[in-house]
């Protein structure tokens, strides 16, 4: 009897016990790491709506609504980002109380990271483990009231080299004229007048959307129209200041000597477009400075480097930095271009009023030292793109790559063989003339660095008779001039070779 009493009594006790054990392997209620794990991978989406309830470090109530919203404001500039959340470990319980270490990782819009540790706190009301939730959760220096802000500071954006490393392309004062609709009485009128002064200086503006880019904007906008260098602009700054409705602003980008030198290669930089900033995944903003064209836009990471970065605790006020990120300028892409000779083949395709191109390629190991765009679509470089019709070639056109993939450097169209003849670029046809005098096929190389495969051995002429191509000591050449021949380009490929000697 006495043993009975004793089972019965230590039953009792089992039972007294167990409400104080919920949440114990065999227990069917969600432990504090299932409340825990739960809440990381809401945090990490950035809605709690299938979470519950939640409370405020001071003991109210938060729905999922409003704990959604908090989070937002709180994370502030990072929002739109989402951490990487690593749980440090299991639930550490003390009575009712149960904490969990988290390390939070962000990507911040240039690629670095951002990684600290924070600590999640939970209490065992009733039957169920309710997490806490605030400022002090997404970090623990964040104070009620407080966000995330990010402030950014620009890099000094890299430069583009020639061949001798000195720098072809470096910051510029620059002009941006633009028009403010309000002031504008009659558009017509401005349009035929902002084109008459834009002719004055040779400058190529295209104007047709002007009107209805006035209509869509706000009364009191800045309309950009065109960016203009400082030398430029003072030629016809008399002429736009009694012009109604033009404003301008001033500033810096990086540039080239002249307006005309390897233009449509080098390309612009300038206010990054909506479908720039659209496609950067965050790393740039509006009225932020990017590469629009040629190797500016092609090589724009690289060359605007990484902003310094400093995040504050924001409330009415900073509050001591969280992170600080130097800024790192951005890199330097060193090309194979020759000022000289470029210098040369602009000013050759300057005497044409057509469309035209000229390329030149070193002989020796296939590096491109010029390519000039004459008059034609504001930006296209047909010495690279262009799709012109030529004969056939005295070699296998696969043998002198003919519609192969190019170590380049930058966007090419690298032709297309065909009965009996062969369409390519003005660069390729360069590039099969270095060929056949150097007796191997070679492609052609725009980057410093880059090492091509060797090609195959070729020999034979090339004499087209519908644009010049032609070799002088180490320089192969092709030149062209949409609807000519030989009698227009011939004397233009004099003209450049004079330059170069």
């Amino acid at each position: 009897m006495t043993r009975l009493r004793g089972i019965l009594l230590l039953l009792g006790a089992l039972t007294l016990v167990a409400p104080l054990t919920a949440g114990c392997d065999g227990d069917d209620r969600p432990s504090a790491d299932d409340r825990f794990t739960a809440f990381l991978a809401d945090w990490r989406k950035g809605d709690f709506a299938g979470f519950g309830t939640l409370l405020t470090p001071q003991g109210r109530t938060l729905d999922a609504a409003a704990a959604k919203e908090l989070l937002a404001g709180t994370e502030g500039d990072l929002s739109a980002r989402r951490p990487a959340l690593t749980p440090h470990g299991k639930a550490k319980i003390q009575a009712a109380d149960a904490t969990l270490a988290v390390g939070v990782e962000w990507t911040l819009p240039d690629g670095r990271k951002w990684a600290y540790d924070t600590t999640l706190n939970a209490r065992l009301l009733g039957q169920q483990w309710q997490v806490y939730f605030g400022p002090s959760t997404v970090h623990p220096k964040l104070e009620d009231g407080r966000h995330l802000a990010l402030r950014a500071t620009p890099a000094k954006r890299g430069t583009v080299t020639a061949a001798d490393g000195t720098p072809i392309v470096s910051d510029t004062p620059v002009v941006y004229v633009g028009v403010e609709p309000q002031r504008v009485p009659d558009v017509a009128a401005l349009v035929q007048r902002l084109g008459l002064v834009f002719k004055s200086v040779q400058v190529e503006v295209g104007l047709q959307d002007l009107p209805a880019k006035l209509q869509a904007a706000k009364p009191d906008a800045f309309v950009d129209v065109v960016t203009l260098r400082r030398t430029d602009f003072d030629e016809i700054a008399k002429d736009l200041d009694g012009t109604p409705g033009v404003r301008t602003r001033t500033g810096t980008l990086s540039l080239p000597p002249t307006r005309t030198f390897a233009r449509a290669l080098l390309g612009t930089s300038g206010e990054a477009t909506k479908e720039i900033i659209d496609a950067s995944q965050g790393a740039l903003k509006v009225g932020d400075v990017a590469g629009l064209t040629g190797l500016q836009r092609r090589y724009d990471t690289q060359l605007r480097g990484k902003p310094g970065v400093t995040i504050v605790p924001m409330g009415d006020d900073a509050g001591p930095a969280l992170l600080t990120l130097p800024a790192e300028d951005g890199a330097t892409i060193a090309t194979t271009i020759d000022v000289k000779i470029q210098q040369a083949a602009d000013a050759a395709v300057a005497a044409t009023a057509k469309p035209s191109a000229l390329v030149a390629v070193r002989v020796s190991d296939g590096a491109v030292l010029a390519a000039a765009n004459g008059p034609g679509p504001a930006g296209y470089n047909l010495a690279f793109l262009g799709e012109v019709p030529g004969p056939a070639l005295p070699v296998d056109p696969a043998k002198v790559g003919v519609g192969g993939t190019w170590s380049l450097g930058a966007e090419a169209f690298t032709g297309r063989a065909g009965q009996p003849g062969v369409t390519a670029a003005p660069l390729g046809y360069a590039a099969v003339a270095a060929a056949l005098a150097r007796g191997k096929w070679q492609e052609p190389v725009l980057i410093r660095g880059a090492k091509p495969a060797p090609g195959a051995a070729v020999s034979g002429t090339f004499t087209p008779p519908n644009f010049t191509v032609g070799v002088q000591g180490d320089i192969a050449y092709c030149v062209y001039v949409t609807d000519a021949g030989r009698d227009v380009t011939d004397p233009l490929a004099g003209a450049f070779l004079n330059g170069v000697r």
